[in-house]
């Protein structure tokens, strides 16, 4: 019997092993609060997208605040080449959109238009 063949099959499932492992989840928990009264907002539009470059289609979530300013999610961050950047957008009517990258705060503050 060739012994090469269980060193190749040993290395093929190491691989996989490595690769797998490599694959991490981001928890996501914040808060939006109005600049000008620090209030919760609520029904704030919160989009998570993960990627590299111009790509930000590897991972991502979106969805609303909770009346209490209050949104939460889990994304994959993680892969072979490396970890995802992370662009979070917040957005709601009569207040200023906010755009961040790699930025992940426990608060984030809103700005009304005047």
């Amino acid at each position: 019997m060739n012994s090469k063949i269980p060193l190749k099959i040993t290395g093929i499932l190491l691989s996989v092993i490595v690769f797998v492992s490599c694959e991490s989840q981001r928890h996501i928990n914040l808060v939006v609060l109005n600049k000008v009264t620090n209030t919760p907002i609520d029904s704030v539009f919160v989009k998570v997208a993960a990627g590299k470059g111009e790509d930000f289609t590897k991972s991502g979530d979106k969805g609303y605040t909770n009346i209490a300013g209050k949104y939460e999610t889990y994304i994959m961050i993680g892969c072979s080449g490396g970890c995802y950047d992370i662009k979070i957008i917040y957005k709601k009517e009569g207040f200023k959109t906010v755009e961040t990258m790699n930025q992940i705060e426990d608060t984030v503050y809103l700005e009304p238009y005047n």
